[in-house]
């Protein structure tokens, strides 16, 4: 009888234990995940500058920074930043024009320590010829100016970006003035 007392004290001690190693074997286990989980999301700062010219003449230098979390699977990181434009649909209609810029962005670690950023960029701007200019002209059609004449930039980028890099991912001429739009991104990892 001595025997199966101890044969069952046993095979509780031993149960209890195994279940004791297993809880504490979990515990770590919950931790290293949770570690992994912020080691996995790196927050960069994304700087998108317009920059337009004029021949070789700079005329305008616009910066936008976007944070975004690398490796993130939630929502896009985005800015809006822009003004709504009233445009005379007839006599007594008016419909307003969003006139500004748009940036969506994500970010993904490479293997090789970049990032690929991928960035929607979307910038419009009212045009409206000074005092004295003819009105403009898109493919030798004249454009009436008594509406407000909406200019509008859209590009899509995927670049293979480093940290503290800068590349100049898009160069756009606008058909109406000349000018030159020039778009640089910046990529910084926060630390």
């Amino acid at each position: 009888m001595k025997k199966a007392v101890l044969g069952m004290l046993l095979a509780m001690l031993v149960f209890s234990g195994q279940h004791l190693w297993s809880q504490e074997k979990g515990k770590p286990e919950a931790t290293s995940k949770s570690a992994e989980a912020e080691k996995i999301v790196t927050p960069v700062r994304v700087q998108v500058v317009f920059t337009e010219y004029e021949g070789e003449k700079k005329i305008s230098s616009l910066p936008y920074i976007l944070l975004v979390n690398a490796d993130d699977r939630g929502p896009l990181a985005a800015v809006r930043m822009g003004l709504r434009v009233p445009i005379e649909v007839s006599s007594n209609q008016v419909q307003y024009q969003d006139v500004g810029t748009n940036l969506d962005g994500r970010a993904e670690k490479a293997d090789d320590g970049r990032f690929l950023l991928k960035l929607n960029v979307e910038k419009s701007s009212v045009y409206a010829p000074g005092a004295g200019e003819k009105p403009p002209s898109v493919g030798g059609s004249e454009i009436s100016n008594r509406q407000p004449i909406v200019q509008q930039f859209r590009t899509q980028v995927n670049l293979l970006i480093r940290d503290a890099q800068t590349i100049q991912s898009t160069v756009a001429t606008d058909p109406v003035t000349g000018h030159t739009l020039k778009v640089d991104v910046t990529l910084n990892v926060i630390k």
